[in-house]
C-alpha cells in the first residue's frame, strides 16, 4: 500500500484494464448535483474528497481497505456542483439493494436526493438504498423513507488554540481537571504525559503501548460489570491507520506506562480511537485526564474536530462532546415499492421501537447495582454483538 500526500494508507486500485473501459461515466442532472459513475473502482480524486469532505474514520478508503481487502472494490457515486465535488459514496449491489458501505458522516438533502435518483435510474433492479451510521442535518424530504437512531458519536469542536479551550469547558470540569491533576503530580513527582507522532514511534514500542491500553480498558469495564473484547484483527488495524496518521498520548509513572490515548487524523478531523488508563488510578480519574490532554493535543496539531465515538460516559459532555445520532436509513424506490416490502417496513419499526425502549430503561438501569441491572447490561452486551454481526452481513462486508 501506498502513502498519499496527506499521510494516510491508501491501497492500489484492484481495477483491470476491462473494468476501467466499463466505468459508467455517463453523467446526469439530478437537482442541483451532477452525478456521476464509476463500476467497480474508486478513482484517486474520489479518495483524497473522501477524507476532506467527510474528515471521518469508517467513511475513509483507509479503512475500507483494511475491512474489505478480500471483497470486489465497490462502485463509488460522486457528486458535483458547480464543477466541484461536493459528495462521494461508496456502495454495492445485492439482491435488489444498494448498501452504502460510507459511513458515520453527515447526510445532506442535496446529496441524498442526487444519489437515490441516481441509483434508482442507473440500476433498474434497485428497490431500496441501505445508509449505515449516518446522521443528518436536517429531516430528509422528498422520499419515501424509514429511519431510527441507534448510537451516537460525540463531537468536539476545536477551537484554533488551548487557551480558548480552556474557558468554554466551565469553570466546574477546569477545577476538577486541574485538582486530579495536581493529586497526581504531588503523589507520584515523577509522572509524565508526552505526546508522540506514531510515525516516528518504533513497531515494538507503539504495538506494546496499544496492548498495555487495550488491557487497561478491558480491566476497567471488567470492574463495571462490562465486557470489552478487541479482536487481533482490529488491534492490527489501529497499528496500521496509526503509523500513517496517529497521535500517540502516553503517560507515565517513571518507565512504566499508566494511560494514554491513540488519535488518527482523518482530513482535518481527530478520531479518538483509544483511551485508557491503569483502573489502579481510578481514583485519580487519570482516564478523564488523558482524553483531555489528548484533546489538547489535537487542537495543538491543528485538527477542527476530535470525535470521541460512541459510548455515553459524562467525561465526554464535560470536556464539551456533542452527541450526533446515527442512524440506520432506508430509502424506497416509491411508495408502492415501500407498501410492497412489508417484512422490510416490519423489521425496521421493530427496531426503532426497540432502541427507543433501550434508551428509555438505559438511565434508569445505569445508576443501579442489583441483579436486574447486571442482567440488562449483560443483555444489551449480548444484543449489541448480535446486532453487530447481522449489520456485517447486511453490508456484505
Amino acid at each position: 500500500m501506498a502513502q498519499g500526500s496527506d499521510g494516510l494508507l491508501i491501497a492500489p486500485q484492484r481495477t483491470s484494464p476491462a473494468v476501467v473501459d466499463s466505468r459508467n461515466r455517463d453523467a446526469e442532472q439530478a437537482g442541483s448535483l451532477l452525478s456521476e459513475f464509476y463500476e467497480q473502482s474508486v478513482p484517486d480524486f474520489a479518495v483524497q474528497a473522501i477524507d476532506r469532505l467527510y474528515g471521518s474514520l469508517y467513511a475513509s478508503f483507509s479503512y475500507f481497505c483494511l475491512s474489505d481487502t478480500e471483497r470486489p472494490l465497490a462502485h463509488t457515486w460522486v457528486g458535483y456542483r458547480h464543477g466541484e465535488v461536493v459528495g462521494v459514496l461508496l456502495f454495492r449491489l445485492r439482491f435488489g439493494q444498494a448498501l452504502v458501505l460510507t459511513e458515520m458522516f453527515c447526510l445532506e438533502q442535496a446529496v441524498a436526493d442526487a444519489f437515490s435518483r441516481a441509483v434508482f435510474t442507473r440500476f433498474r433492479e434497485i428497490k431500496t438504498i441501505h445508509f449505515n451510521a449516518i446522521s443528518l442535518s436536517d429531516p430528509l424530504v422528498g422520499w419515501p423513507l424509514q429511519h431510527y437512531a441507534f448510537s451516537e458519536n460525540y463531537v468536539i469542536p476545536l477551537p484554533q488554540s488551548v487557551d480558548q479551550y480552556l474557558p468554554a469547558i466551565g469553570k466546574s470540569t477546569r477545577k476538577t481537571l486541574r485538582g486530579y491533576g495536581n493529586r497526581l503530580q504531588r503523589d507520584f513527582p515523577n509522572f509524565s504525559w508526552e505526546v508522540k507522532a506514531v510515525g516516528d514511534m518504533h513497531g515494538h514500542e507503539l504495538r506494546s503501548v496499544i496492548r498495555q491500553l487495550h488491557r487497561f480498558k478491558r480491566d476497567s469495564m471488567a470492574a463495571r460489570g462490562k465486557c470489552a473484547e478487541v479482536s487481533r484483527r482490529e488491534t492490527a488495524r489501529l497499528l496500521i491507520l496509526a503509523r500513517h496518521a496517529g497521535l500517540m498520548g502516553i503517560a507515565r509513572i517513571g518507565d512504566r506506562v499508566c494511560g494514554g490515548s491513540l488519535a488518527c487524523r482523518i482530513g482535518d478531523n481527530y478520531v479518538m480511537l483509544l483511551s485508557a488508563a491503569d483502573p489502579a488510578l481510578a481514583s485519580y480519574r487519570l482516564g478523564m485526564l488523558c482524553c483531555f490532554w489528548s484533546v489538547c493535543d489535537c487542537i495543538r496539531a491543528g485538527g477542527r474536530e476530535c470525535h470521541l465515538l460512541w459510548g455515553r460516559y459524562r467525561y465526554k459532555t464535560q470536556l464539551l462532546g456533542e452527541p450526533h445520532s446515527l442512524l440506520r436509513l432506508t430509502i424506497y424506490r416509491s411508495r408502492l415499492r415501500m407498501v410492497l416490502s412489508p417484512l422490510l417496513v416490519i423489521r425496521m419499526s421493530m427496531a426503532a421501537t426497540r432502541y427507543r425502549l433501550r434508551n428509555w430503561l438505559l438511565p434508569y438501569f445505569a445508576g443501579q447495582s442489583s441483579a436486574l441491572s447486571r442482567w440488562f447490561s449483560r443483555t444489551t452486551a449480548l444484543w449489541r454483538t448480535v446486532q453487530t454481526f447481522t449489520d456485517h452481513g447486511h453490508h456484505s462486508r
